[in-house]
């Protein structure tokens, strides 16, 4: 079987994953308050580490924990029975969940839409390898 190398960026996420004792992530999404079951995900995998990250550098991190997720070196679970709000305090800072809040906002008065408010999904990252 043929050795899938890592990137950089999927290599210092597993050192930050196997030296933190729990390792939060959040998923952006919008919701409707007409419609509860109505969900889109605006941004998936969101792992901030300063209040300040670029959106490119974000994306960047979302796409190397998928990768991570498909190469079975991660389990991601949005379906926790429990968590520590503090561990979530840096997204509620975040430039990029601002702009999520500003965005819904300015879009709140057109006609036809239904995305009303926007949430985060909390989440963690477990190491499997």
């Amino acid at each position: 079987m043929k050795k899938k190398l890592l990137t950089q960026t999927e290599k210092e996420i597993l050192s930050a994953v196997s030296h933190a004792r729990r390792f939060p992530i959040v998923r952006f999404e919008l919701r409707s308050s007409q419609e509860p079951d109505l969900r889109s995900i605006a941004l998936n995998h969101v792992y901030i580490t300063r209040p300040d990250d670029s959106m490119e550098l974000v994306k960047e991190r979302s796409a190397a924990l998928e990768s991570l997720r498909k190469k079975g070196w991660i389990k991601i679970s949005y379906s926790l029975p429990a968590y520590v709000q503090s561990d979530y305090k840096i997204y509620y800072q975040s430039q990029l969940y601002e702009l999520l809040c500003h965005t819904v906002m300015e879009a709140q008065g057109k006609e036809g839409f239904l995305f009303d408010f926007p949430a985060m999904r909390f989440g963690q990252v477990f190491l499997l390898k």
